[in-house]
């Protein structure tokens, strides 16, 4: 995966050099953290990169920072998928963002790095960002009677934490059958409108989905 958005101005020379070091340290993070856990060293980051242990410090002063800046670039990436979803031709604009989503994007922070991510301005600010294109998002397909009527931003992010597990196999494969347990989940969706008394428990608020990725 990339961590720059398509409409970022293009760099040359070094800044150029730079970015890509930076993106390869963000997907040696990413996977590293995701196979051995937050404890992982900040060496084998540095080693799945392709670059200096040194150089990594140099650009993040702690795994705090580096943490906290995956966790700003995944936000971000999400709410320009939930965006773009919204001019899909398909008639579900939630379908669209989810089967979107795991084709393309990283893997959920929250099964990566569980409750390590400390909170920042920032990264709260793009979070509540992404709330709003979510609601803006789940309110076009609820009045499409695509989902019920309490159906949240927060249970939407953590279906895809279902939905994406991690699955020891090629990624082809992998969408293929995360894609298979979308439409089952889709199906179940659909239900839920029709047969609100079949769903048990309350709505997920996202403050609870916010406390389940950080250490606040």
């Amino acid at each position: 995966m990339t961590f720059d958005s398509p409409r970022a101005t293009p760099l040359r020379g070094r800044a150029a050099e730079a970015r890509t070091n930076d993106d390869a340290v963000l997907t040696a993070a990413r996977e590293v953290f995701a196979e051995r856990g937050f404890d992982a060293p900040m060496s084998a980051i540095a080693e799945r990169a392709g670059v200096g242990v040194a150089s990594i410090y140099r650009r993040y002063p702690s795994k705090d920072a580096l943490t906290l800046d995956l966790r700003l670039r995944a936000l971000r990436q999400v709410t320009e998928i939930a965006r773009e979803a919204m001019s899909s031709p398909d008639p579900s604009v939630v379908r669209a963002f989810l089967e979107r989503h795991l084709r393309e994007a990283a893997s959920p922070l929250a099964t990566t790095f569980g409750r390590h991510v400390l909170r920042d301005p920032e990264v709260d600010s793009a979070a509540e960002e992404l709330r709003a294109t979510l609601e803006e998002l789940i309110e076009r397909d609820r009045e499409r009677g695509f989902v019920p009527a309490d159906f949240s931003p927060g249970e939407l992010m953590i279906a895809i934490t279902h939905l994406r597990p991690r699955i020891p196999t090629d990624r082809e494969r992998a969408i293929q059958l995360h894609l298979r347990q979308l439409d089952h989940y889709l199906l179940g969706l659909q239900h839920s409108v029709e047969h609100p008394e079949s769903v048990r428990g309350e709505t997920m608020t996202w403050a609870e989905w916010v406390s389940f990725n950080s250490a606040d």
